[in-house]
C-alpha cells in the first residue's frame, strides 16, 4: 500500500513549487525546526490520524503553513494593518491553502485516494515563540483498504 506515500508526496510537490513556501517538513509538531535557520515560509505536514474500515482508510492530515511576521520600527496610522505585514503573511498562506485544495481534488482519483472533507482553515498568530503567523489546515483523504479478511 504505497498510497500513503503518494498523498504526501503529492502535498510536497504542490507546496514545493510555491512561490511563498521555502521549506517543507513531515512529522510531529514537535519536529519543526522554528530557529531562524529555518528558511521561512515553512509548510509541515502531519498526519493526525486514521480510521480503518474494511474497505477504505481514512486519513486526517494537518498542514502548517506559516512564515515569520516582519516588525517595521516606524509608527503606523493604519488601525488594520499596524506596523507589520502580518496580513501579508496570512494572505499568502490562505492562497496556498486554496490552491494546494484545489490541486488535491484534481489529483483524487479513486485509484489512488479522494479528498475526503473540505479544507478547514484556521489562522494563527503568536502560536509560536518566534513571530509567526500563518493557517492551520485540516482535511482528510480516503484510500481503498487493500486488506482482506482472509
Amino acid at each position: 500500500m504505497n498510497t500513503y506515500f503518494k498523498v504526501i508526496d503529492d502535498i510536497k510537490a504542490a507546496v514545493v513549487a510555491e512561490p511563498f513556501i521555502n521549506t517543507v517538513t513531515q512529522g510531529d509538531i514537535t519536529d519543526i525546526d522554528l530557529n531562524k535557520i529555518t528558511l521561512f515560509p515553512l509548510c509541515h505536514i502531519q498526519v493526525s490520524n486514521a480510521t480503518v474500515q474494511p474497505n477504505v482508510i481514512t486519513i486526517q492530515f494537518n498542514i502548517l503553513l506559516m512564515d515569520i511576521v516582519d516588525h517595521s520600527k516606524n509608527d503606523s496610522s493604519d488601525d488594520i494593518r499596524g506596523n507589520n505585514n502580518e496580513m501579508d503573511v496570512l494572505n499568502n498562506q490562505l492562497n496556498i491553502a486554496s490552491r494546494l485544495e484545489a490541486l488535491v481534488r484534481r489529483h483524487s482519483n479513486w485509484e489512488t485516494y479522494e479528498l475526503g472533507s473540505s479544507f478547514s482553515c484556521e489562522p494563527f498568530s503568536e502560536r509560536f515563540d518566534n513571530n509567526l503567523a500563518g493557517w492551520s489546515v485540516d482535511f482528510t483523504i480516503t484510500i481503498q483498504n487493500g486488506m482482506t479478511n482472509c
